[in-house]
């Protein structure tokens, strides 16, 4: 197998103080969740506000062919700290319970040996820490390592890891209902996080240490809310627009905070800031009552959203700021970049080599970065293992240069576009260009043959679930089995009592039921509880 595992990270430089070499930057990684490509006012949105971000872009360079390297969010996000594609660390959708993480051939949570970003910048010298959204993990799966084990000072997240992002803070008394699905606590997620990241800012200016944190924002996954104070600059904009609109701009205040407060600290010449999200916007629904009513994001006109290959998934913004270094109200409408360059180029602006052996998939592109002439080596590489239909229907997809094949489960559907000249995907290329096709499909399957095939044991929790095998020496009921034993008066479909009937943790099921009930009626269908909807 390609990747090679590091239980130490041999970091080959020499720090030399008053050496007169260029000061190493701050970091400041700051990445949304489910935002939409065309939810920003400088992407042309008629009507959300987005003053903060608008200032970022014109302060620095708006990259508009970046690309994450999945379409939902854990393994985007293993992307960006490892700069290694996901699917080689067995990473295929997002980190959930451990019954679904062996149905989707994944572990339960990311490697802690493998290169971190974190990591190699704390042996560096830098103060790193994480604050917001985790997913490097499930929620609530034992032996989950904190984040402290992937090279952070200091964290403070939801959606696994290890201290509540509202301990300690305004909000403690919310940490009881701090979940992401509450539709208070999803209000203030990202302000606490916020808050703790500029404690932590103000604490490594004062050591004098470089920093890296990582802020990664609630905004705009569900549950999507705002509060009456939000929804203010909307006072014409109706449901289910207004609380879109207003949870966007709150994340864009916080944006602006950490702005400010670099300013405020004289450090914004020294401190790179890259703005992105992880995935294009979740599919929307219809209904009021339905689960993502409010889940209004944009493509700016990009075929596919969430979970598809097609741009709409995987072509986010990405604004990077770095006064003096980054030119700035620059729009870069062609150079390739993707989630895996982070690493690799967030080290070359630090002047730290990669770890020794390291073979990570992505490039330094500091260059693009910088406004000079770049040209990509690497291709990307995706794999989308979920469930296929709709705009969802690549299971495979590869980018050399400005061209993207995409490739169906059943590898005979087979799209070809130029995603510079056609951002939309309009016109497809394949039948003009059939040798690039072949050659294309021809180094995905060698990707593909590339990939491990099997879970290692030391990433899977050994608390097995309740009435697992493990437990009861009897196999697991499969979800029809279950619905039929839960339907206690026979109708065919589930209310909140019969769902909670046996349930272990009332409060978690009740939290879980409207997950299921994608209509919204109040009542699970067979269909609804059998084969539940995408998450």
């Amino acid at each position: 197998m390609r990747f090679l595992f590091f239980s130490a990270l041999t970091i080959a430089f020499t720090v030399i103080p008053g050496s007169g070499e260029e000061k190493r930057p701050n970091f400041l990684f700051i990445y949304a969740d489910d935002l939409g490509w065309g939810d920003l006012a400088c992407h042309g949105h008629p009507h959300i506000l987005t003053p903060n971000l608008d200032r970022l872009a014109s302060e620095g360079t708006d990259f508009q062919q970046f690309t994450v390297v999945n379409p939902v969010c854990s393994p985007s996000r293993v992307g960006i700290v490892t700069g290694m594609f996901p699917s080689r660390l067995g990473v295929h959708q997002h980190f959930a319970s451990h019954t679904q993480n062996v149905e989707r051939h994944m572990p339960d949570w990311l490697d802690p040996k493998a290169p971190l970003l974190p990591r190699v910048l704390h042996e560096a010298g830098y103060r790193t820490a994480h604050y917001g959204k985790w997913h490097l993990s499930g929620g609530g799966i034992a032996d989950a390592p904190p984040p402290s084990v992937y090279g952070y000072d200091d964290s403070a997240t939801w959606t696994g890891g290890d201290k509540h992002v509202f301990d300690g803070t305004r909000f403690a008394k919310m940490a009881d209902e701090g979940n992401a699905h509450d539709e208070q606590a999803a209000s203030f997620l990202s302000i606490a996080a916020t808050d703790h990241a500029l404690e932590f800012v103000r604490d490594a200016h004062q050591r004098g240490a470089p920093f890296y944190v990582n802020l990664w924002l609630h905004e705009t996954h569900h549950l999507v809310s705002a509060t009456e104070n939000d929804k203010k600059p909307y006072p014409d904009i109706e449901e289910p627009y207004r609380t879109y609109y207003a949870a966007v701009t709150r994340a864009d205040r916080q944006v602006g905070r950490m702005l400010a407060l670099l300013e405020e600290l004289g450090l914004s010449e020294d401190t790179l800031v890259v703005f992105s999200s992880d995935n294009g916007p979740e599919n929307s629904h219809e209904k009021p009552g339905q689960k993502f009513y409010f889940s209004q994001g944009q493509t700016g006109g990009l075929r596919g959203r969430k979970r598809s290959l097609l741009m709409g998934g995987v072509n986010v913004p990405f604004i990077v700021r770095w006064p003096g270094k980054v030119p700035a109200g620059r729009v870069d409408t062609e150079t390739p970049i993707a989630g895996v360059d982070v690493f690799p180029t967030f080290l070359a602006a630090a002047g730290i080599p990669v770890p020794e052996g390291y073979q990570g998939d992505g490039e330094n592109v500091l260059a693009a970065w910088k406004g000079e002439p770049f040209e990509r080596g690497k291709p990307v590489f995706w794999y989308w293992s979920g469930k296929h239909g709709g705009d969802d229907w690549p299971t495979w997809a590869m980018r050399d240069g400005r061209r993207v094949l995409i490739v169906d489960e059943t590898e005979k559907q087979r799209e070809l576009y130029d995603v510079v000249a056609d951002r939309e995907q309009s016109k497809n290329l394949a039948a003009e260009q059939p040798d690039r096709v072949a050659s294309m499909w021809q180094a995905i399957k060698t990707w593909r043959a590339e990939l491990p095939q099997e879970i290692d044991p030391s990433l899977q929790t050994t608390e097995p679930p309740r009435n697992s095998p493990a437990q009861t020496g009897r196999p697991p009921l499969t979800r029809e089995e279950m619905f039929a034993k839960k339907d206690l008066n026979k109708d065919g479909s589930l209310t909140l009592e019969e769902y909670l009937h046996r349930f272990p943790d009332q409060e978690e099921g009740k939290r879980r039921f409207p997950g299921f009930d994608d209509n919204g009626d109040g009542v699970l269908s067979r269909e609804e509880f059998v084969t539940p909807g995408k998450k």
